[in-house]
């Protein structure tokens, strides 16, 4: 049998491919190690010798782990290899860390669930303990030890347990630190390796007492800060050149989604293909994650149970794989119409991988090419970084040992990988993005060049130095991958990238000393040779390749306009509406609820936890006066950089634990005359700059603490410990008015700096905060109370870094932060299945039939014109609200700071559109379900309605806003009085005090958020009302929301209860409301969320005595009243004449 063969032509292009591939092979053999040189580890003892000997070591120590889980995984401080790499030179770094220093090994642990003494082993390749770790309670009783006996014992487990010899160790008498726990005294003890200096990083060995035994030690090199500022500041632009590339990425994603819908509308595409090649997809990525499991063992946090770990790492690992076959399925069905309509001539991909696919010419050509590319690809890489080298480019040095491929099944790593990255990133920048831009830009050049460094600068975030340089390399490939895809076709790029992803574990695999790893990696290989192989078999057996027409892209039929949208109909924005007016008898039901709910809220004062704060100051005066302390210092406020943010620093379970004792009116009397909870603090930096100030006020604006950073190089005086304390105590006594007769010092940390010494000290009041006052003497002692506690730091001579805060006990709080399995259940398991099962069922019907009438007629425009005010509100908060002082506050000065502006930029740039597209998108469902359920005359819009509906949305709004705000409090007030022990307790201090306009940032804050409600409100009413019909059903969906509503936040099953008792009723107003009174009026909905947004918001705002914060709570009320006015004044008007047909009335 005969059949297409190749012609002289292609035989040369394709000889040529083979040259280059060879070529590039042979290179890449060759001077790989050159390029990229490798940290060879001496393994000299396997894996389960390192096991056998940390078990070992555990049980010399007196220690039995019988019965014991245990994890071991291989890890590298990659800090100190980075240092030692860049400051040494690779080749005397390498020296180093295979003979004097410990920088790679395995981590063995030995645990059980839910119990928080565990044990940590180090074990360096040579078989030798590098670090231990035993984790116990810190109520568990013990000696206290003097200093001299403590470093005894130390010296002791140095030398009989590790068999160091101390006279090459110098010891550090500055950091012989102590902390006083309840039932013992811990010590800890630092040595010095004496004579050496990696440059300018010291190596340590550091051991720790727990009473009278060992509770750990550690060798590790000392990086000095500023190298890694350095590093911070070089990785810097690596992040923001990524994060840049982040727009373009959702520019195509978007648009691929975008023509996609189009396209299904109307009857150009289809999902099925996409959909099974993402479970493809989505499967082996799952099955990656299961294959590494022993490795996620070693990250169990024993606070969960053994089995809510596995539950939420097994739903993380579906999300995962999920989220990742999304990336291929959303892109398809857009991209693979655009490719056939471009390319004609070329075969069609779902037909590629088919038997006749297989035997096609064209595949032969693709994988001939595909394969070759990827072999010419490393070696350019290889030549890329060498010529690189020489002009100041670097990488780290890589490993020849991975966690990632030691596994059960470790093929399985390469294949998902190799699969993942090739169709996800070459459908969207390849298939889709090059036909896309050409016909955007009528520019076949451009359409290459921008989707090729759009994709490669994704990838400047890994640590190639510097930070454009891996965007070059990779755009480099990129745009010769346009061109192959451009001749031969995407298969032929698809070939290309899985090889080149799954050929790098593949070698790996090859290069081991196991046979099953080797056999492995050839399996890995080989899925990139099969197809090739087939062909190649075809070919010969049959004499030819296959003929056929049928594969082309132009045997399929090509949409001739697949980047035009059909217009909205007209008779979507024209045709009549019908609106059904609320009865008299419901109008009168409003007017008591807006009565009896006003009411309530008005009478009723449930107590919260920060109801005492009472601002004197706000931003600006608070950053006035923190400007004079900075002045009375001798420091210049106006050559700084400032930002005051009010600050909430009260810890929820601390709260909780505070309420069970002392009740809510004890804590607010704590937190407002012992241990203040909510402070301003306004910043003073200067970009890039270690050394900074921080000004901390209390509300009324009196200073509570100036606090000082300072760089780790900077000179100060040497102070020995005896020598801070004194001078901590005479700033106590002096500038705080302490008696320290009341206090004791519990913990005194050193810190031996280059040319200073810094000492951190910790005082704790003998009195507990929680004890009653007639037995507080005999209850100061025990260890089952909260206790206030002072941080004070001495940087060299100068005390500063004032700090207050509660101390309870840590087996109360690692009990109620302890993760069951039914918590867990209720926490994630139930929200994520009603939350996303709810949302992605509404979503996959709503495109699944694009197609049909309901969703053609929805007003796309309309809508648009709708979210662009959400878009507005988003800005309003984000540049007039606190976010900008946030981001300032939290600005790491470690990176210049134009990168940061340059990543917030990023973030509004990408936050907006979101915020824009998911209203646009709520709304548009919850038109279909609702034009499908009712039909679309009754559907309303915001303007061109009769007057009734502006008189019912006025009252919804009203009785609404004030009945929901009553029902909230009544609940409240409901529920303290059922007391029960909670999980954890926030703190309710109020929004936007911070903000540069509190009133803008609450108007923006309530439209943006009001439009999102409504949209979730109707989207959701909808959708039950079109699609769940059995009134049985509707009930469970009732109940089940109610559950994921309470969510695992609570602290006993009579709190459950309660909290599922709260949000039911809630949820069942919720269903009342939208059913019977809002029914279809938009507007009403959005009034009753905006109400009572804007008017908590006022109240906030006038309960303050500072003058600014109650002049912004008249502008808020002002934008209250003006918000319903708008009603009013359309109902008085009598509403559109446009809206015909007699108005009906709902009894």
């Amino acid at each position: 049998m005969t059949g297409d063969r190749l012609t002289g032509s292609d035989k040369r292009a394709l000889i040529l491919w083979v040259v280059a591939g060879i070529a590039g092979a042979l290179f890449a053999s060759k001077y790989y190690f050159r390029a990229f040189p490798e940290a060879s580890v001496n393994f000299q003892i396997s894996r389960e010798e390192a096991l056998a000997r940390a078990e070992k070591f555990v049980s010399g120590l007196g220690e039995n782990v019988s019965g014991y889980e245990s994890t071991i995984v291989f890890d590298v401080d990659d800090n100190a290899k980075v240092y030692l790499e860049r400051e040494l030179g690779l080749q005397q770094a390498n020296k180093l860390m295979s003979s004097e220093l410990n920088i790679w090994f395995w981590e063995v642990r030995f645990f059980k669930p839910q119990q928080e003494e565990e044990f940590r082993v180090r074990v360096s390749p040579a078989g030798q303990i590098a670090g231990y770790n035993h984790k116990i309670e810190e109520s568990r009783a013990g000696t206290s030890l003097d200093r001299a006996t403590a470093q005894s014992s130390a010296q002791n487990y140095l030398n009989a347990k590790l068999g160091l010899n101390l006279g090459g160790w110098d010891f550090l008498p500055e950091e012989a630190n102590s902390s006083k726990r309840p039932n013992r005294l811990d010590w800890a003890f630092t040595w010095e390796k004496r004579g050496f200096r990696a440059k300018d990083a010291p190596y340590r060995l550091q051991v720790t007492l727990q009473g009278d035994k060992v509770g750990g030690s550690e060798e590790f090199l000392k990086v000095p800060e500023a190298w890694e500022r350095s590093y911070q500041q070089l990785r810097s632009s690596n992040i923001l050149y990524n994060q840049i590339a982040i727009i373009p990425y959702i520019l195509f994603l978007g648009s691929a989604l975008w023509v996609g819908i189009t396209l299904t509308k109307q009857g150009q595409t289809s999902w099925g293909g996409a959909i099974k090649l993402g479970a493809v997809v989505a499967a082996l990525f799952f099955l990656m994650e299961l294959n590494q499991w022993q490795f996620e063992r070693a990250s169990y946090d024993t606070h969960e149970s053994y089995s809510s770990f596995v539950v939420l790492r097994l739903g993380i690992a579906l999300a995962s794989a999920l989220g990742t076959a999304l990336m291929v399925t959303l892109v398809l069905p857009g991209g693979e119409p655009l490719y056939r309509s471009y390319r004609p001539d070329r075969m069609q991909l779902s037909k590629a991988f088919t038997m006749r696919g297989l035997r096609s010419k064209e595949f032969f050509s693709s994988a001939v090419v595909g394969l070759t590319l990827a072999a010419a690809h490393i070696g350019f890489i290889v030549a890329f970084y060498m010529v690189g080298s020489r002009y100041g480019v670097w990488a780290p040095q890589d490993l020849n040992y991975s966690d990632t491929v030691n596994t059960t099944f470790p093929w399985i790593a390469g294949v998902a990988i190799g699969l993942m990255a090739s169709t996800s990133e070459e459908f969207l920048f390849r298939l889709f993005a090059i036909p896309f831009v050409e016909r955007m830009t009528k520019s076949r050049i451009l359409a290459v060049i921008l989707p090729a460094f759009s994709w490669s600068f994704l990838h400047s975030a890994y640590p190639q130095e510097p930070g454009y340089i891996r965007g070059i390399e990779v755009g480099i490939i990129g745009v010769v991958a346009g061109i192959v895809m451009l001749r031969w076709g995407i298969v032929a790029t698809l070939i290309w990238h899985y090889t080149v992803d799954a050929s790098l574990v593949g070698l790996l695999l090859i290069r081991s000393n196991s046979l099953y790893f080797k056999i492995s990696g050839v399996v890995v290989g080989a899925a990139a040779l099969a197809p090739l192989a087939f062909a190649c078999i075809s070919y010969w057996t049959r004499g030819g390749f296959e003929i056929g027409e049928d594969l082309l892209n132009r045997a399929a039929p090509v949409p001739e306009s697949v980047l035009v949208t059909e217009h909205e109909a007209a008779t979507s924005e024209a045709k009549p509406s019908r609106y059904a007016a609320l009865a008299p008898g419901m109008i009168a039901f409003l007017a008591v609820c807006l009565l009896g709910g006003g009411l309530l809220a008005w009478r009723l004062k449930p107590p919260s936890i920060g109801e005492y704060l009472k601002l004197s100051v706000n931003a600006r005066t608070a950053q006035a006066r923190a400007d004079q302390i900075m002045r009375q210092r001798g420091l210049d406020p106006n050559s700084y950089y400032q930002a005051a943010v009010f600050v909430d620093i009260a810890d929820p379970v601390v709260n909780e634990y505070l309420r069970q004792r002392a009740g809510i009116a004890g804590v607010n009397a704590i937190y407002a005359e012992r241990v203040p909870a909510a402070l301003w603090r306004v910043r003073y930096f200067r970009d890039s700059q270690a050394e900074e100030f921080a000004v901390v006020l209390r509300p009324e604006g009196a200073l509570h603490s100036v606090r000082h950073t300072l760089a780790e190089e900077a000179p100060g005086a040497s102070l020995t410990k005896e020598e801070a304390v004194a001078r901590a105590e005479k700033f106590l006594r002096d500038e705080k008015k302490l008696d320290l007769k009341k206090w004791a010092l519990v913990e005194s940390n050193s810190d031996k700096r280059p040319h200073r010494i810094d000492h951190t000290l910790t005082w704790q009041q003998n009195e507990p905060l929680d004890a009653v006052p007639s037995s507080a003497a005999s209850s100061a002692n025990t260890e089952d109370h909260a206790h206030a506690r002072i941080d004070v730091q001495v940087l060299g001579d100068e005390v500063t870094n004032y700090r207050t805060y509660i101390k309870i006990p840590d087996n109360w709080r690692r009990k109620q932060e302890e993760l069951s399995l039914f918590r867990a259940i209720f926490s994630y398991v139930i929200p994520i299945l009603f939350f996303t099962g709810l949302g992605l069922t509404a979503l996959i019907v709503f495109l699944k039939n694009l197609k049909s009438e309901a969703a053609r007629s929805v007003p796309w425009r309309r809508i648009a014109l709708w979210s662009i005010w959400g878009l507005l509100g988003y800005l309003a908060v984000f540049f007039l609200g606190n976010r900008v002082p946030s981001f300032l506050n939290a600005y790491n000065t470690a990176i210049p700071l134009k990168v940061m502006y340059g990543g917030l930029a990023v973030g509004v740039l990408v936050g907006g559109p979101l915020y824009f597209g998911g209203i646009a998108l709520l709304f548009a469902i919850a038109w279909y379900y609702a034009s499908r359920a009712f039909g679309e005359e009754r559907l309303p819009g915001w303007a061109g309605m009769p007057g009734s509906y502006y008189r019912d949305a006025l009252w919804i709004g009203l009785g609404g806003a004030a009945g929901l705000l009553g029902l909230e409090r009544f609940l409240a007030v409901a529920s303290a009085h059922w007391p029960t022990a909670h999980r954890s307790l926030e703190a309710s201090f109020g929004l936007d005090f911070d903000a540069l306009l509190p009133a803008v940032s609450i108007v923006g804050g309530t439209v943006l958020r009001g439009l999102l409600f409504t949209g979730l409100v109707t989207a959701t009413a909808a959708f039950v009302a079109g699609q769940v019909r059995h009134r049985g059903l509707r009930v469970l969906l009732l109940l089940f929301g109610a559950l994921a509503l309470a969510g695992g936040n609570w602290g006993s099953p009579a709190d459950l209860a309660k909290q599922f008792l709260a949000r039911l009723i809630l949820f069942s107003v919720l269903v009342f409301g939208v059913r019977w009174v809002m029914r279809f009026n938009i507007l009403g909905c959005f009034l009753v969320v905006a109400g009572t947004f804007l008017l908590g918001g006022a109240t906030e705002l006038l309960a303050q005595p500072d003058s600014f914060y109650r002049a912004n709570g008249y502008a808020v009320l002002l934008a209250l009243v003006a918000l319903f006015a708008w009603p009013f004044a359309a109902w008085r008007m009598g509403g559109s004449a446009r809206v015909v047909g007699p108005t009906e009335t709902i009894h």
